[in-house]
C-alpha cells in the first residue's frame, strides 16, 4: 500500500512535466534559429516573414521540416515527433496575424512540352536550368557572392517536390514573392499557362548522387598498410606530399597536449599538409569546411604494423549537405588516395 503511495505521489509531481505540449519556441531556437534567426528574420535559411508565410501552407512547412533540403543546407528533422513539429509549426505561425493558406491537393493541369518553352524564358535566370537555382554552393552566405537577397528555390530538390502542391507553387507563380525579388506573373501568364510551367515543374529531377570510390563508401578513414619502417614511411610520405604539390606543416604526435612530454608515443604522428588553392576553394564554397581543415596522415606503428590513416574527406564532405563541397571531395580523395598509395609502394 505504500509503495502505491510513493508511486502515486511520483506520478503527481511528474505529471505535468509528462503532459505539456512540446514548447515550440524552443524547439524553433535549438533546431531552426542559426539558419532562419530570431523571430524568422532570415539570415542563412529563408525569412519567415508575414508575406512569405502567407503563402505557404502548414502542410508544406510540416513537409519541409520532415523532408529538408537533400543537397543543401536544409536537414531533414526525421527525429522529431509529431507533436514537436507542430509546436514549432504554431509558433513561426504567431508571427502572422494572417490565417494559413490552403491549398487544393488536386493536381494541377497542365502540359510539360507547352511548359519547358515558357520556364525558359521566364525561370530559368533565377531557378537555373535543371531547377537547381542559380549560382553555386548551399546559401551559405559567406560561400559566394550572390545577387539575390533570398536564393531561389532549387525546384529540383527532392525535399521541395514532396513538400510542395502543384496548387501552391501556382499561387506563387501567379503572385509571386517580393522579399526574393520574384515577380508576380498573373499578368503575364495566363492560368493555362501557369499550368504548364508547374507540370514541367514536376518532371526536374535532381542531378544522380555523388559517390567516390565504392571500396571505401561509408568507411570512416582511409588506412593503408606500409611495407616500410615507420622512419622510412614518414619520409616516403613527405616525399608523396611534396610531389603532389601540398605543403607540409610541423608534424605533430597525436598525443602532444594530451599527455606530458615524456609519455607521448613517437610511433604516432600526424603529417598536416595543404594545397592553397584547393583550401580557398573549398572555404569559398563552404567556410564550414575550415573546420576540418588542414587535411592530415597520420603515420602510426602497431604490434609491428606501420599503418596510414587519414580521414575519409568524402564522407566528411557529405556531412555538409552541400553538391559541390562534394564534388570536390571525390577529387580531393583521389589525390589523397595516390599519395598514401605512392608511399606505400
Amino acid at each position: 500500500m505504500k509503495r502505491h503511495l510513493i508511486l502515486l505521489l511520483l506520478l503527481c509531481l511528474l505529471a505535468p512535466s509528462l503532459w505539456a505540449a512540446p514548447d515550440g519556441k524552443a524547439l524553433y531556437e535549438a533546431h531552426c534559429s542559426a539558419c532562419h534567426q530570431s523571430e524568422g528574420k532570415g539570415g542563412i535559411g529563408l525569412p519567415l516573414t508575414g508575406e512569405i508565410l502567407s503563402q505557404l501552407s502548414d502542410d508544406y512547412i510540416a513537409k519541409t521540416i520532415r523532408n529538408g533540403r537533400p543537397g543543401r543546407i536544409m536537414p531533414a528533422f526525421v527525429a522529431l515527433s509529431d507533436a514537436q513539429v507542430k509546436a514549432i509549426l504554431q509558433y513561426i505561425r504567431s508571427w502572422s496575424n494572417q490565417p494559413a493558406p490552403v491549398y487544393p491537393k488536386l493536381a494541377v493541369k497542365g502540359d510539360p512540352a507547352q511548359g519547358k518553352p515558357l520556364y525558359k524564358k521566364h525561370c530559368q535566370r533565377c531557378h537555373g536550368a535543371d531547377g537547381s537555382g542559380e549560382g553555386t554552393g548551399t546559401g551559405v552566405t559567406l560561400s559566394r557572392e550572390r545577387e539575390f537577397m533570398v536564393m531561389p528555390a532549387a525546384l529540383n530538390n527532392p525535399g521541395f517536390q514532396r513538400s510542395a502542391s502543384d496548387a501552391m507553387i501556382a499561387d506563387i507563380i501567379r503572385r509571386g514573392r517580393k522579399v526574393g525579388g520574384m515577380p508576380a506573373f498573373r499578368k503575364k501568364l495566363t492560368d493555362e499557362q501557369i499550368g504548364d510551367v508547374v507540370a514541367y515543374v514536376r518532371t526536374l529531377k535532381s542531378p544522380p548522387p555523388i559517390r567516390g570510390m565504392r571500396e571505401w563508401a561509408g568507411k570512416p578513414a582511409y588506412i593503408m598498410e606500409s611495407p616500410y619502417s615507420f622512419e622510412d614511411t614518414v619520409q616516403a610520405l613527405r616525399q608523396a606530399l611534396t610531389g603532389a604539390n601540398f605543403r607540409i606543416f610541423p608534424p605533430r604526435y597525436l598525443e602532444q597536449g594530451l599527455t606530458d612530454e615524456f609519455s607521448v608515443n613517437k610511433k604516432q604522428l600526424g603529417i598536416r599538409f595543404c594545397n592553397f588553392k584547393e583550401l580557398y576553394h573549398l572555404l569559398n564554397i563552404d567556410p564550414r569546411m575550415g573546420t576540418v581543415l588542414p587535411c592530415r596522415i597520420n603515420v602510426l606503428e602497431r604490434n609491428g604494423k606501420v599503418l596510414l590513416v587519414s580521414p575519409n574527406v568524402v564522407e566528411v564532405a557529405r556531412l555538409f549537405n552541400n553538391r559541390e563541397l562534394l564534388e570536390v571531395a571525390v577529387i580531393m580523395e583521389e589525390i589523397i588516395l595516390g599519395v598514401m598509395e605512392e608511399a606505400t609502394l
